[in-house]
């Protein structure tokens, strides 16, 4: 059974949802100063396959620990548990700051990845309360906001940082963000209190898999998720080269259209925002076609106004997409399985980012326009396809009969 605290419009509550958006707007950004710093080091070596690695170890926990992070959120206080998470990615940052060598890096790296693979669920938990069950599209849309914001400023600051105080600095912020983050959740007392069913800890991990697995909707557009996700995600290991290369510019120029692409995904985070779709599978398809195309055309043009433009573009449809995406968990979901189900749904995305990791460190160093041309190809008419096979699959269905719930129309 879980308890949560009983979310509406009171003072109270919206100061809490402020301060918990707040806390996590500043470790986001750390994190984006963090990330482009050590991006644009280990770049220097000019081996992709490093930087693959580097995106890898970001990821591969949230894919390895999603069924014992989401149990761990369903039986224990998911505000506590992001509290104490925080602080452990501020003690590997600190590590990192102190001894900024390749192995090291990696290393902090992993940990922090770790402490993401519980706190993004966490967060993802959290916020529908803090916000207004009845609006999940509107609290994913502001928990998206927060995350694009930073997007949108923690590169520009990264990259002052490091040309100014050097790499020790920028992840020197990224510690402080997570402690500053941890203190203000803790104060404000954000809350999600439950209680066990006295099983072992290890029994019900895999109940969010299982649930999902079972959503005919998820079912339909997992198949699309995957391939576009596989196909786009190149495209964040080829771009520090594609910048270097094709745009011929600097790490600058990577900053700015980082920035671009988190200013896109304010404003589809404000879009989704507004939106309360009975179908959520459909927005996730449309939204995977619109970036695929931004990212064709990027690498198609390769002038820096425009790529500026698609970034914007490709950033707006990223953020509809996610945000349709924790819809579909949300509404579909049981309060008790939340925390297993959104941890699963993560691992899965994820694990289809590893394989795009994996195939851009095998050519986007020498390749990064072909990579974007690919991806942006793949994506586009992946989504293209699921959509049309799932409106063919909609006008041959018998109208459902009146009183059937929403778990089977979308994932």
């Amino acid at each position: 059974m879980t308890h949560t605290t009983p979310s509406g419009g009171s003072a109270r509550h919206q100061a809490v949802a402020a301060v918990f958006l707040l806390a996590v707007f500043v470790s986001t950004i750390g994190d984006e100063i963090s990330a482009i710093a050590v991006l644009v080091e280990l770049a220097g070596s000019g081996r992709s396959l490093l930087v693959a690695a580097l995106l890898t170890l970001q990821l591969a926990p949230g894919v390895l620990l999603a069924p014992l992070a989401g149990q761990l959120l369903d039986r224990r206080d998911a505000g506590r548990v992001l509290v104490l998470v925080s602080l452990l990615q501020a003690g590997a940052l600190l590590m990192m700051s102190a001894w900024p060598v390749t192995p090291v890096l990696l290393a902090g790296t992993a940990v922090v990845g770790t402490g993401a693979a519980v706190a993004t669920p966490a967060a993802i938990v959290l916020m529908p309360i803090l916000a207004g069950e009845a609006f999940p599209a509107r609290a994913n849309g502001l928990l998206e906001a927060g995350r694009a914001a930073s997007t949108l400023l923690g590169p520009v600051l990264g990259g002052v940082l490091v040309a100014a105080w050097g790499l020790r600095t920028a992840l020197l912020a990224d510690a402080l963000s997570f402690a500053v983050a941890a203190g203000a959740i803790a104060l404000a007392r954000v809350r999600r209190p439950v209680r066990g069913d006295g099983r072992p800890w290890w029994q019900g991990a895999t109940d969010g898999v299982r649930f999902l697995s079972r959503q005919s909707g998820l079912r339909a557009v997992l198949p699309v998720v995957v391939l576009t996700v596989s196909a786009a995600s190149t495209v964040n290991v080829a771009m520090v080269f594609f910048v270097t290369g094709p745009l011929d510019s600097t790490g600058t120029v990577l900053g700015v259209l980082t920035a671009a692409w988190g200013a896109g995904a304010l404003v589809g985070a404000g879009v989704a925002a507004r939106r309360e779709w009975a179908v959520p599978e459909r927005a996730v398809q449309t939204g995977a076609i619109a970036l695929g195309l931004a990212v064709l055309v990027f690498g198609a043009v390769a002038v820096t106004g425009v790529c500026v433009v698609m970034a914007v573009c490709a950033g707006a449809a990223n953020a509809y997409q996610n945000i349709a995406m924790r819809t579909c968990v949300q509404l579909r979901t049981p309060e008790e399985l939340r925390g297993r189900a959104h941890a699963a749904a993560g691992s899965v995305v994820n694990a289809f980012f590893l394989v795009g990791y994996a195939l851009g460190g095998l050519s986007a160093a020498d390749q990064p326009r072909a990579t974007f041309l690919v991806a942006g190809l793949v994506t586009a008419l992946a989504a293209g396809t699921g959509l049309a096979l799932s409106a063919a699959r909609a006008r041959r269905a018998p109208e459902a009969p009146t009183g059937t719930g929403r778990v089977d129309t979308a994932c």
